[in-house]
């Protein structure tokens, strides 16, 4: 494991100097001429493989997709080997800024914060799992002013995409069966059947949380083709690779966006040492992500006026980009050692497995359940059951944490270990995306400020109230599910274990950043709040637009790669619409 970090903090570091030399005296450089399209579409990952396979419909239309990275590599493939992505050149490798409220218990205090960097973006290295939300959550866009995108308008934009392979208790209505990518749920198991019977005891009623009643307690389902992971890259981005007005330039850094007047006509970018400059007639749509988005915003002279002037930049437009940032939290709350080993193989036994679409590997994280809660009358809390293989005495390296919590993950088993993870959905605090200087090379801040509003501690702890009734069950009984606690060398002895000062402290060094940056280049109406309109342009400004999770207005009570492919989908036609 200090290899794989030594090897992946080099690469890092060569990747920065590479980028150094090449921006080196950039004022003195002259852009060569990259081309003239219709559309440049910054990113190429889950928003925009989305966007590119749409504007490619129309036979006319030429475009123009850059993306940073690489393409995806093959283990990407595979959803059960997904945290081995965090420690390739697939991840940009970012960190939250360091503060006194979360993360205490990671390296340095700031939680590593993974995003996909190559073809299919996040979608190429997340975990794979399909959660679109609460429909409360859409109907409050419209009611903050975004009229169209309420639950009822946003449906078919989910069916449009998806290619649901499932039959198992599914609300038929709400699925779409005829999109280009594939939706499934994985095998299961007897200890997925006993997992699901004991939250059943608990009053949970088993169905389709993507389905009319979200509370459901269901098998996850996942981006899912067989069994190779059906992101962005395999489902939207290769079968458009050989059309002939279609041109993607790899390991291509955007770093500025050219605008006259108030019209964005091409961009800047950074392709092996050589600067670019490409012309678009009709748009430049940034899908560059909720951090990337902002970052290349403000480094072109639209964000905040005091920020951009801090560092030099002449402000284009004094408009609130990168603020509003909503992001989820993760903890492994509950851990607990079974009477029997599961999925015991090595590595190439269970690769054989996964070429049968069996577990452990075929689901990220081997999630074998999942279920939501209510604490605060919206739904807030997501719970993850994570089986055998998914929880792992690599996790404590994998996820940053320091030494002395890296030691409490060595007590875990493998092939007989769960845990019941949960995560924050609607958080009360607030952070932002930040540049830290006008050198596109420096990474943007990311200031995730989990739990500095303490409602967020009690949402989990109300939550944590109702799981500890697991340990109650007969199902859990059946399968000899034995509690155990992590080691938590800063709350021990301090509080009383399962106090609620306990978890409160457990929460403040041991949850991570959920991954699910948004709200940073949010839509409304009101330009002191909002970035973008409903139709996702940029305030004042003509052809330009930015499509991604940025853009939501607020969080949702579910994994934003659903979100931001429908996003995406509703998108790409009002592009089309204007532009046909």
């Amino acid at each position: 494991m200090k290899k794989m970090l030594n090897k992946f903090t080099q690469t890092r570091v060569l990747e920065y100097n590479f980028l150094k030399m090449a921006v080196k005296n950039d004022g003195n450089l002259e852009a060569k001429d990259y081309g003239i399209f219709d559309f440049i579409i910054v990113g190429a990952g889950t928003a925009g493989g989305v966007i590119a396979y749409r504007l490619l419909e129309i036979p006319n239309f030429k475009v123009l997709l850059v993306e940073a990275g690489k393409e995806d590599p093959e283990i990407s493939k595979v959803l059960g080997l997904d945290l081995y992505m965090l420690f390739s050149d697939s991840n940009w490798g970012y960190n939250t800024t360091k503060n006194n409220n979360s993360c205490l218990g990671s390296i340095n205090q700031r939680c590593s914060y993974p995003r996909g960097k190559g073809l299919g973006g996040s979608s190429s290295i997340n975990i794979g799992f399909y959660a679109r939300g609460n429909a409360k959550d859409y109907n409050q866009w419209e009611r903050l002013g975004n009229s169209g995108w309420s639950y009822k308008d946003s449906l078919p934009y989910f069916k449009k995409s998806e290619k649901a392979k499932f039959s198992v208790d599914i609300d038929r209505k709400l699925h779409g069966f005829d999109g280009v990518q594939p939706i499934d749920i994985p095998e299961h198991s007897i200890l997925t059947k006993e997992l699901i019977n004991a939250f059943k005891e608990l009053g949970k009623t088993e169905g389709d949380y993507n389905g009319y009643d979200q509370y459901k307690i269901g098998r996850p389902q996942f981006y899912l083709d067989y069994n190779t992971r059906a992101s962005t890259a395999h489902s939207f981005i290769r079968p458009i690779l050989n059309k002939s007005n279609l041109n993607i330039t790899l390991e291509s850094y955007v770093s500025k966006i050219h605008i006259t007047g108030n019209t964005a006509n091409g961009i800047e970018f950074w392709k092996r040492g050589v600067k670019y400059s490409a012309r678009a007639t009709k748009e430049v749509i940034l899908c560059a992500g909720a951090i990337n988005s902002p970052q290349i915003l403000m480094l072109s002279g639209i964000g905040p006026k005091s920020e951009l002037q801090k560092f030099g930049i002449n402000p284009v437009a004094d408009l609130p980009v990168g603020l509003n940032m909503k992001d989820h939290v993760i903890h492994l709350s509950l851990q607990y050692r079974l009477n029997d080993i599961f999925y015991d193989g090595d590595l190439k036994e269970n690769l054989n497995r996964w070429r049968l679409k069996k577990r452990p590997l075929t689901p990220g994280f081997n999630l074998e359940a999942v279920t939501y809660y209510n604490s605060q009358n919206l739904s807030d809390v997501e719970v993850l059951v994570i089986g055998p293989k998914g929880i792992s005495p690599k996790l404590g390296p994998l996820l940053s944490y320091n030494e002395d919590y890296c030691k409490s993950f060595e007590v875990i088993n493998e092939t007989s270990d769960i845990a019941v993870a949960t995560m924050l959905l609607q958080p009360f605090s607030t952070g932002k995306v930040s540049l830290q200087s006008a050198d596109p090379r420096d990474f943007p801040l990311i200031d995730g400020n989990y739990f500095s509003d303490e409602r967020d501690l009690e949402a989990l702890y109300v939550v944590f109230q109702e799981l500890l009734k697991l340990n109650t069950t007969k199902s859990f009984k059946r399968i000899g599910a034995k509690q155990y606690i992590f080691a938590l060398p800063d709350c021990d002895g301090i509080y009383a274990q399962l106090s609620k000062e306990w978890w409160f402290c457990n929460l403040r060094y041991t949850a991570f950043a959920g991954f699910h940056a948004c709200g940073t280049t949010r839509m409304g109406t009101n330009l002191k709040e909002s970035v973008v309109s409903p139709q996702l342009k940029v305030h004042g400004f003509k052809n330009l637009r930015v499509i991604d999770a940025g853009a939501m207005p607020a969080v949702v009570s579910g994994h934003n790669n659903a979100a931001v492919v429908m996003i995406a989908e509703k998108g790409a036609d009002f592009i089309k619409n204007e532009h046909l």
